[in-house]
């Protein structure tokens, strides 16, 4: 079965109610009706793999063959479950397990920083201190703190990028060097490296004995 979750989101603003509600539509089609529909289901042999399904898209836009490469499971979900299988059989080693999985936070924020938080967030309410879109380099006052506190003033402001996260900058640094390029990724490393990687083209299929990505 091929489950397809159409999801029809609909809001209600009544200014006086203050009201808002969502209203979710979950449907699941048979392979067999979605064939259909979409033009029919082919099945061809691929190295690596036994077989794989491809569906004719009446658009006629075809998915990102390199996709169909990445290994089920996500690395860290595995190891919570081998975790959760090894203490439930070891249980006195509660204490002592320490978990390289994902590197969860367990602490509270800051009051200082919760506070800049909600201080920042009240500014959007003001016509008078409204902002929208900022610098694509990221906030001026705030790459200036970088270079002069973290850095001691070694930097310059116009040296420092505010990105939106590690995995972002990853696919962006291999999308400038394209996909002919070789990538060295130590083993173990962060599932990231990888799935990119495989994602823009950089390796064959994956080998089932070695659970290592051809070149």
């Amino acid at each position: 079965w091929f489950q397809y979750f159409l999801t029809f989101i609909l809001f209600y603003q009544f200014d006086t109610m203050k009201f808002s509600g969502v209203a979710t539509l979950v449907c699941l089609v048979s392979s067999a009706s979605t064939a259909a529909a979409f033009g029919g289901v082919k099945t061809t042999a691929t190295a690596g793999r036994t077989s794989k399904v491809q569906l004719n898209m009446a658009s006629g836009v075809e998915r990102n063959e390199n996709f169909g490469k990445l290994v089920g499971g996500y690395l860290f979900p595995e190891i919570g479950r081998r975790r959760t299988a090894y203490l439930e059989a070891n249980p006195e080693m509660a204490d002592r397990l320490i978990s390289l999985g994902i590197g969860d936070t367990t602490m509270p924020i800051p009051s200082h920083i919760l506070n800049g938080l909600v201080e920042g967030a009240s500014k959007l309410g003001a016509k008078e201190t409204y902002t929208g879109y900022g610098n694509e380099q990221g906030r001026g006052d705030l790459r200036e703190k970088i270079a002069s506190v973290l850095y001691n003033g070694n930097i310059d402001a116009s040296e420092v990028f505010v990105s939106d996260g590690a995995k972002c900058d990853i696919m962006r640094l291999q999308q400038v060097f394209g996909n002919k390029v070789v990538s060295a990724v130590q083993d173990p490393s962060y599932p990231v490296y990888v799935d990119t990687s495989v994602m823009m083209g950089q390796t064959g299929n994956i080998d089932e004995e070695t659970m290592q990505f051809d070149n």
